[in-house]
């Protein structure tokens, strides 16, 4: 695709293209993906409602529940930090009596964010186990395996470029698959996939055609991705945020999970 067009005058030179003939060039290169970084309360409460749909302040709860069980660290924490003085190789040493895919590790050291806290290391399983249900589960296996895969292998990216050329015009196609999944292969990760063809020369254009649409406003928020930009604001506290958000909807303040602001909160 070229680049989105504004004026309807600018379409012309399009309009003409069938039939016409020009050149392709297909690239392709690999890049590595690194296993995310270690969780930190935002980022935990984030992932839970992206893949379970739960909400910031249960999600802490849960952990609360997991930290006073001794399963998990401490969940209040803005670092995305793995230090030595934990102990992971003895933690790991643990998890792989329960869990088979701690056999993907690689790395002797962690892959670590830059967050950190001066009071407290990212959220980690603590190798101590006891049977778990429902959502508490969910919760705890997702931490175990984002401590494994900070630990495993890169993901290997393949992508694709494609550019063709036609009357000086330029059209541009991207595409990408996963050619190792790594650290994927542990924590719950889905990259949009995108196949294509190559294409070499000579081509000729058998269509063209031509969509208008209209500039989207930007997604509403969710309970998670407001708590995200609560942080970058800097607005409350790792520990309160969810509570914030809670606070809302209990006053009717707003509603929906894409929230909406309502005739009283406004």
């Amino acid at each position: 695709y070229i680049k989105d067009i504004s004026k309807e005058k600018e379409l012309d030179k399009f309009k003409n293209l069938k039939g016409k003939q020009g050149t392709a060039k297909t690239e392709k290169s690999q890049r590595k993906l690194p296993p995310p970084a270690p969780f930190d309360l935002t980022t935990l409460q984030t992932g839970a409602y992206r893949l379970y749909k739960l909400n910031p302040s249960k999600t802490l709860q849960i952990a609360q529940r997991l930290y006073l069980a001794g399963i998990i660290s401490y969940p209040r924490t803005s670092s995305q930090k793995i230090p030595k003085e934990i102990g992971y190789d003895k933690i790991i040493k643990k998890l792989s009596s329960i869990f088979d895919f701690t056999k993907l590790i690689k790395r002797k050291t962690p892959i670590e964010g830059k967050k950190s806290d001066s009071a407290h290391p990212s959220i980690f399983p603590t190798g101590e186990f006891q049977e778990l249900e429902s959502d508490d589960k969910k919760i705890y296996e997702l931490i175990v395996k984002r401590f494994v895969s900070c630990f495993c292998d890169d993901a290997v990216i393949d992508t694709k470029k494609i550019t063709v050329n036609v009357e000086e015009l330029n059209f541009i196609a991207k595409g990408i698959s996963v050619a190792d999944r790594g650290w994927m292969n542990v924590y719950p990760y889905q990259l949009n996939e995108k196949e294509l063809e190559d294409i070499g020369s000579p081509i000729t254009v058998v269509k063209v055609k031509i969509d208008e649409r209209f500039t989207q406003p930007p997604h509403r928020y969710n309970p998670a991705s407001i708590i995200s930009e609560l942080e970058k604001k800097n607005l409350g506290t790792k520990a309160t945020r969810a509570s914030i958000i809670e606070t809302l909807y209990d006053r009717g303040y707003v509603n929906n999970t894409s929230l909406q602001a309502t005739s009283l909160g406004i």
